[in-house]
């Protein structure tokens, strides 16, 4: 009987004790099944916010490039933007859009930056967050147009620049010419007609110093204007497009090319370029003042419409009309016009050979002669005024002058 009651005892406890252990399974099952459950609506909710970012990022980042597309008007830019943006999202994801905003900027770069807020619903709203989660973003484009240059050469192509362009060539003229009745022992070889013909060579003195392997001013101009147009071509592959026009001062301004693309065009044309026919006089402030009431406003943006201008003045700086004008250096106020109307005004000086003892250059020049400098230096905007003493000079400062153009316009990749 005692054995029977230990027994049973037994029974009791155990049975006791497996009651405890199913209730304490049960409840650690309905927990972790309600963290399970948790777990995957969040995660369902994660993967809708990740969906419904990746949907609305990609219709921002649409919007972006439609805004700056070529075909797009300027003041027409946001308001693609948020059409095509609308456009890329079904009814109720664009119910959901709280806000679109778009900044834009126009010109030679023309971006926009858009910025959007949006609320995703939720799957079990109290269960894991609010009703509705946020989702935001931006979306950038932008692009940098080509950088669009109108180059216009004021070439003096009055008689003084027929002189050599050194000091070996001018001595050489002066012998060549010993026996010419019309210029005897002169140094002002430009293209004058001169009656002494060696063998039926020669009808102009110009001609003359060419036959004789001398450099005149204007010979000497046209090879470095063509290295600038030369160095400005080398940065095309870099965006710079630029244009060129050419006029000629003397009595006159006279616009010889007009603005050309073709770089082989104004090259070529340059290569041809003639100096007055006959005694031209040097009337270069009256006739920048001419040139400058043909030009337009010149504060461009860069952009193809609105081209950035330069002039660029290429001179001995000299002007004289035999008493027709007052003798002198460039007049200041026709520069400072340029300027005015947004013009970067650039001059190369070439040197004025002293010919002293050559009666034109003794009485209408050698008195204004320290005055030539200072003045082009103040004609030039700040960094556009080189000197050149001689033709390496005069080649080696058209270089600079083109690095200066191109490091001017820094282009925006």
């Amino acid at each position: 009987m005692r054995a029977f009651e230990r027994n049973w005892r037994k029974l009791v406890k155990l049975s006791a004790r497996l009651k405890s252990e199913r209730g304490t399974i049960a409840l650690t099952f309905a927990l972790s099944a309600a963290a399970l459950l948790i777990m995957g609506v969040g995660s369902m909710q994660l993967a809708l916010i990740s969906s419904g970012k990746s949907k609305y990022q990609a219709a921002a980042d649409t919007a972006a490039l439609a805004a700056i597309a070529p075909t797009t008007a300027d003041d027409k830019m946001a308001e693609v933007a948020e059409k095509t943006f609308m456009a890329n999202l079904s009814a109720s994801e664009r119910d959901l859009v709280t806000s679109f905003n778009v900044t834009t900027e126009t010109g030679r770069v023309r971006s926009a930056l858009i910025s959007y807020l949006a609320k995703q619903e939720s799957v079990a709203p109290g269960l894991v967050g609010d009703t509705y989660t946020p989702i935001s973003g931006t979306a950038r484009a932008r692009k940098a147009d080509y950088r669009y240059i109108d180059v216009d050469l004021w070439l003096d192509g009055s008689a003084s620049m027929g002189v050599a362009a050194d000091e070996a060539g001018r001595d050489k003229l002066r012998l060549l010419s010993n026996d010419d009745p019309d210029h005897k022992n002169c140094a002002f070889a430009c293209h004058i007609p001169t009656h002494l013909k060696e063998s039926h060579l020669y009808s102009t003195s110009e001609q003359r110093a060419h036959a004789n392997g001398v450099k005149l001013r204007h010979d000497i101009m046209k090879e470095s204007v063509q290295i600038l147009i030369d160095e400005l071509h080398d940065a095309y592959p870099r965006g710079l497009r630029a244009r060129y026009g050419v006029a000629r001062m003397a009595a006159t301004w006279e616009r010889q090319l007009s603005f050309t693309s073709d770089m082989d065009t104004a090259r070529n044309f340059v290569g041809t370029f003639q100096l007055k026919p006959g005694w031209s006089s040097s009337r270069l402030t009256p006739a920048m003042q001419t040139g400058g009431d043909t030009l337009t406003s010149g504060a461009g943006d860069g952009s193809q419409a609105k081209p950035e201008k330069f002039v660029i003045i290429v001179t001995d700086g000299m002007q004289f009309d035999w008493n027709a004008i007052a003798p002198g250096p460039i007049g200041s106020t026709v520069c400072q016009d340029l300027k005015a109307k947004g013009y970067r005004v650039g001059v190369v000086q070439l040197k004025y050979v002293r010919l002293d003892g050559d009666g034109a250059f003794d009485f209408w020049v050698k008195p204004y002669y320290n005055q030539i400098t200072p003045a082009l230096q103040a004609c030039a905007s700040t960094g556009y005024y080189f000197h050149a003493d001689n033709p390496d000079e005069v080649r080696a400062a058209f270089r600079q002058l083109a690095k200066t153009l191109e490091e001017s316009l820094r282009l925006t990749e």
